[in-house]
């Protein structure tokens, strides 16, 4: 039992930082307690505890006036402020699921706060410094770059049993418990996964008799799997994205185990996931808007150690994704009424895309089912106070406002579905500037919180109108030719006072090519090099062609990148222009090169769509 308790401890910050000396002692001390769901642990004003809690198994819930201030889970403590100040708790604990807790003597507590620092910090400094702590341990024992290289098959792979849909969750339990495992795969016309968790949450705490429920009833479907060809940092991301803590392994379509994102951190990698956590545990505004000021720093990092700038974006529209969906939740408790119909806050642009570098405006817009009949409720005057609460709190977060206000608080923005039906409808029929330029802005659009059939619904009307006004289409690729790479006589580079603007002679004529023909074909696909894939799949860009574009968009993007790094350490205005005295002459050489591709794909498009339009 003891060594049990020292390797929860081990991987647990702070606990972790502890030596192995006094994390063995601390092990000796700690009492285990079980509390049935439902259970007060501790009342507000009560006596001042003797003990620090470290759950170790369930959730708990703090409660202040009888409202929830806090929800806890494996891995949390709590009671600490009552210990530190010798004061009666603030809040009451209650136990939501079954519980087994770890309780720390306040004697052992106060002695480890006060001989090590790290662990002193964790307890009594705000959330920037804790965070900065946590970071500079992860520094300490490990570089990014293994990011780069590691692979899921060189992580230890988890065996798991397997069972049927029939099987019951007495069953299941059973078999985790002899073969050691904390999921089970279930087999059948669909497949799915059970962890220990789910039988918790869905059997013991429904109090339902596990001889009774069957597998189908409580699995998770569909499963979320990885190769094990697959990088150890795409695996995050996607944990992140689906807020899992395990993905499947497959080869081939043959099931070989689970990763866990245990085993991510025996390979010392949670910096990610130590901010992902962060965010998402955030209690207020304040706390979010510290962990967005950390943004810069980790690009700088990223870029600094060689990821690309591909990766770097992604991971940025990850940990954006989980801002916006915080802002969402506090929007909700402010307005004081949750969303009483489906709805979904799209993200719009190099958001949309996923190809995010640093400080892009904020676009995005919002979408409600507004066919729902006979409800109390203005839905249009609800969500309209609902978007303005949204853009609001990201404001306050420190995400830019959009200069030509593509924002959720904004009513031509903010729809229900059969307004935004008749909006595209009006936009695809009518080629006009102003049109193609707002399907230019809105055709990246991705569900970044809510219900994403609203997305795909969206989605499907879009391929269908596009299919519908060809001429619409052809107006917009006009615009992907519009501007020229800014190649001089003989191929020299053009530069203008403030420098190379990469982004109008470069990037948007790619991005925006792309993503018209990428409509065109109905491709669901919003980021760009997915789109040129998909495109080459498809036999509508040359295969020669398409793997050039790839490359120089893929440099283009890294120019601008470095370019806009170097400004932010000078102290200067992230922006689209580089100044080539900053460029080696290979990098000025390969410049003249991905502008030259921009050149044959704009040739392309004219060649191939635009012979009939006039001039």
């Amino acid at each position: 039992m003891i060594t049990d308790v020292e390797d929860f401890l081990r991987t647990h910050y702070p606990f972790s930082s502890l030596p192995p000396p006094s994390l063995e002692t601390l092990s000796r001390s700690i009492k285990i307690k079980y509390y049935p769901r439902g259970s007060v642990i501790f009342t507000e004003g009560s006596k001042p505890l003797e003990y620090l809690y470290l759950i170790r198994k369930g959730n708990v819930s703090l409660k202040k006036d009888g409202r929830e201030i806090d929800f806890l889970q494996e891995g949390d403590t709590f009671g600490y402020v009552s210990l530190l100040t010798g004061n009666p708790p603030t809040s009451t604990a209650v136990a939501e699921t079954d519980v087994i807790l770890y309780l720390i003597p306040k004697e052992i507590f106060l002695k480890l706060v006060d001989k090590y620092p790290d662990f002193r910090n964790f307890f009594t400094s705000s959330l920037a410094k804790k965070l900065s702590h946590a970071k500079e341990a992860v520094k300490k024992e490990s570089s990014f770059e293994k990011f780069l290289t590691l692979q899921v098959k060189d992580l230890k792979i988890r065996l798991v049993p397997f069972a049927k849909e029939e099987e019951t969750a007495l069953n299941l339990s059973k078999k985790m418990v002899q073969e050691n495992a904390s999921c089970v795969i279930v087999e059948g016309e669909r497949e799915g996964i059970i962890t220990e968790r789910d039988i918790l949450k869905k059997v013991v705490a429904e109090e339902k008799n596990p001889s009774e429920v069957k597998a189908k009833e409580i699995m998770s479907t569909p499963l979320i799997s990885v190769s094990p060809e697959d990088f150890l940092f795409d695996v995050i991301l996607l944990m992140a994205k689906h807020n899992i803590r395990r993905v499947v392994v497959k080869d081939n379509g043959k099931i070989l185990g689970v990763v866990e994102d245990r085993d991510i951190i025996a390979f010392e990698s949670q910096n990610t996931l130590v901010l992902v956590k962060e965010i998402e545990k955030s209690r207020d505004i304040r706390d979010l808007s510290y962990l967005y000021s950390l943004i810069d720093d980790t690009v700088l990092n990223l870029f600094s150690e060689g990821v690309r700038p591909e990766i770097i974006s992604k991971l940025i529209a990850e940990l954006n994704d989980k801002f916006i969906s915080k802002a969402v939740r506090f929007a909700i408790r402010e307005v004081g009424l949750e969303p009483i119909v489906p709805f979904s806050i799209l993200v719009l642009g190099s958001e949309g895309r996923k190809e995010q570098t640093l400080r892009t405006d904020q676009d995005n817009a919002l979408i409600y089912d507004d066919t729902y009949p006979s409800l109390d409720v203005d839905l249009k005057e609800y969500f309209k106070t609902f978007g303005e609460k949204v853009s609001e709190i990201l404001l306050k977060i420190g995400f830019p406002p959009c200069p030509s206000n593509v924002m959720v608080r904004n009513p031509e923005w903010n729809k229900g579905k059969t307004d935004w039906i008749k909006t595209l409808e009006s936009w695809f029929s009518r080629p006009e500037p102003q049109n193609t330029l707002k399907l230019g802005i809105f055709l990246d659009f991705r569900n970044a919180f809510g219900d994403k059939t609203l997305e795909e619904e969206l989605r499907e009307t879009v391929f269908k109108l596009a299919r519908e006004n060809e001429l619409t289409i052809a107006y917009m690729l006009k615009d992907a030719v519009r501007f020229k790479p800014p190649l001089g006589l003989f191929g020299r580079l053009k530069t203008e006072k403030k420098g190379i603007d990469l982004k109008k002679g470069g990037i948007f004529p790619i991005t925006h090519g792309v993503r018209v023909l990428a409509v065109r074909n109905g491709i669901k696909e919003t980021n760009t090099l997915e789109r040129i894939d998909k495109l080459k799949e498809m036999n509508v860009i040359p295969e020669n062609l398409s793997e050039d574009l790839s490359e120089a968009f893929k440099y283009l993007q890294y120019v601008r990148l470095k370019s806009q790094t170097e400004k932010l350490k000078l102290g200067e205005e992230p922006d689209n222009y580089v100044n080539p005295d900053i460029l080696t002459k290979l990098e000025r050489d390969l410049l003249k090169d991905a502008f030259k591709i921009v050149e044959e794909f704009q040739s392309f498009i004219e060649n191939r769509y635009l012979p009939y339009l006039p001039s």
